[in-house]
């Protein structure tokens, strides 16, 4: 299974149910999705297989999950299990920390800031 095609399907029935036309417009599932698996975080393959893993249980056809997602079927799998928004939640999290978040630890500040120097005086 092509997991940025799941997670593409994934963000896009996320977005059906929260967002207007205008927004959803705007958003572009294909490049989130892509993002989100180029960036190996192990987070986005515990969500993919929280997902798959339901879908099966759910009882709908396993190659189906790479088609895109619409029915009384997966609006019953979701609602039987909220878990999965937080799945496609964590998705969006993660790629929103791997694009916009600032680097931390290991890194060297490009401007070198200077402390004002501490006098102890007795």
């Amino acid at each position: 299974m092509n997991h940025a095609t799941i997670a593409q399907h994934a963000l896009s029935y996320r977005m059906a149910m929260i967002s207007d036309s205008y927004t959803a417009a705007r958003v572009d599932p294909r490049q989130i999705a892509n993002v989100a698996v180029e960036c190996g975080d192990p987070t986005i393959d515990a969500a993919i297989r929280r997902i798959g893993t339901a879908w099966v249980r759910g009882g709908l056809a396993p190659d189906a999950i790479v088609e895109p997602w619409s029915g009384p079927m997966i609006d019953r799998i979701f609602r039987d299990d909220p878990t999965l928004l937080d799945a496609i939640d964590d998705i969006i999290r993660t790629v929103h920390r791997q694009q916009f978040s600032r680097r931390r630890g290991g890194t060297t500040p490009t401007v070198i800031r200077h402390r004002p120097r501490i006098v102890h005086r007795h």
